[in-house]
């Protein structure tokens, strides 16, 4: 079942006042993420007279910076409350996001990598807790598909609105552009701050739990670990070679405009809007770790698409990308329910926090990892070699979810 009113209205039933500000301020943010989130290496490329190796390498710094932080964020989440890190978090991101509109030197560019990947670092961990928390179990997986569907819907938007004021060569359009992100986090912090139940506050623990946690906690629970491997791996060559790597693919190996970017990712978050009730419904009646699977498999085939598109001509070729968005976005409709719920399905309450910071982990780790695959292979003339290379890596951690299935039935 597609979108429609009956839809809307049984994902309506498992909000409470709280969740709905929650997801309200995601859908809010996400519209200012979407008018910016395709276009950052196209803007200092073009724009700022960055070079691609650049570009990769300031990816790659920002996603380090994120790591180096990811750690004590889940502490701070469990010591003093997914809100107060929320905060911090949102105010870090509006900061940044607005100093790329007036970056102009490799050092700025640093400077506000650095502030932006900090508040995004700060603001992942901490939501999921919320989302968590204020959501009973059996109603969670499907929070996590709606606050998905609603980032995407979001992304969409901003990317349609994107596609339709950006100005090819235009310094003003992309400035614009930066500035509406940021205050669209700023509309996020006047939402979080309606949300107040101690919910959201330090935990309190029962009188049997345990009164406190640390990351040896989580270390020993091995399928914590390994479903942070796993995720690790399709990230790396799912999302952040998406993002390192596909706006460029696009625009100068194929030669295609940047409005085809906007054009792009809308189909991708438009396709998510629309099936995603579809496939949540799907989902109930299939195991976790089987949907995760599928997910490096789908992944796999976008690529395959993407690969396709160079035997093209132009026109059709921008059709085969976002066809390729597409299929992508199928393994999205997965990931991003599935994932979620079962890292705080697998995680006691005390460790909670550290938990959902080590699953966010992997998306530094692959920030890392992903630019720096990505951004020397295509400045090296290597487009065909970087596709099979993210076709090939997709299909990697399917071995770790086989054997996670393994240890769920035991």
């Amino acid at each position: 079942m597609i979108l429609n009113s009956a839809t809307v209205r049984e994902y309506y039933a498992i909000l409470n006042p709280n969740s709905k500000k929650m997801v309200l301020g995601v859908l809010l943010s996400a519209i200012g993420s979407g008018m910016t989130m395709s276009f950052l290496l196209v803007y200092l490329h073009d724009l700022r007279g960055f070079t691609n190796t650049f570009g990769g390498l300031l990816l790659s710094f920002g996603a380090v910076v994120a790591l180096t932080v990811g750690g004590p964020v889940g502490t701070l989440i469990d010591h003093i409350g997914p809100k107060r890190v929320l905060i911090f978090g949102i105010v870090g991101s509006a900061v940044g996001t607005c100093g790329w509109a007036f970056v102009q030197t490799h050092r700025e560019a640093f400077i506000v990598m650095a502030v932006q990947s900090i508040g995004q670092a700060f603001v992942w961990p901490p939501m999921n807790v919320m989302l968590t928390r204020l959501t009973p179990p059996e109603n969670r997986q499907k929070i996590f598909g709606l606050n998905f569907m609603l980032l995407n819907l979001g992304i969409g938007l901003g990317g349609l609105f994107a596609s339709s004021i950006i100005t090819e060569g235009s310094l003003r359009t992309f400035q614009i552009m930066y500035l509406a992100d940021s205050f669209s986090f700023i509309l996020f912090l006047c939402v979080v701050l309606l949300i107040r139940t101690p919910q959201v506050g330090k935990y309190i623990p029962e009188a049997h739990e345990p009164k406190g946690g640390s990351y040896k906690d989580v270390w020993q629970n091995k399928r914590i670990v390994l479903l942070s491997i796993a995720g690790l791996v399709l990230c790396t060559f799912g999302y952040s070679g998406l993002q390192a790597g596909l706006p460029i693919y696009a625009t100068q190996y194929l030669d295609l405009s940047p409005k085809w970017l906007g054009i792009m990712y809308g189909v991708n978050t438009i396709s998510i809007v629309l099936f995603q009730p579809a496939v949540l419904r799907r989902l109930n009646k299939e195991y976790k770790y089987k949907a995760l699977v599928a997910v490096g498999v789908i992944w796999s085939l976008s690529w395959g698409v993407v690969g396709i598109s160079p035997l093209l001509p132009l026109f059709a070729a921008g059709l085969m990308i976002c066809f390729s968005q597409l299929v992508f976005a199928v393994g999205e409709m997965i990931w991003s329910p599935t994932m979620p719920a079962l890292a705080n399905e697998l995680s006691p309450e005390h460790i909670r926090g550290r938990t959902n910071a080590l699953i966010s982990l992997q998306w530094g780790v692959a920030g890392v990892l992903g630019p720096a695959i990505t951004g020397p292979m295509l400045g090296a003339g290597l487009e065909s070699t970087w596709i099979f290379t993210m076709l090939f890596g997709a299909l990697l951690p399917l071995p770790i979810l086989m054997k996670l299935k393994k240890l769920a039935v035991k």
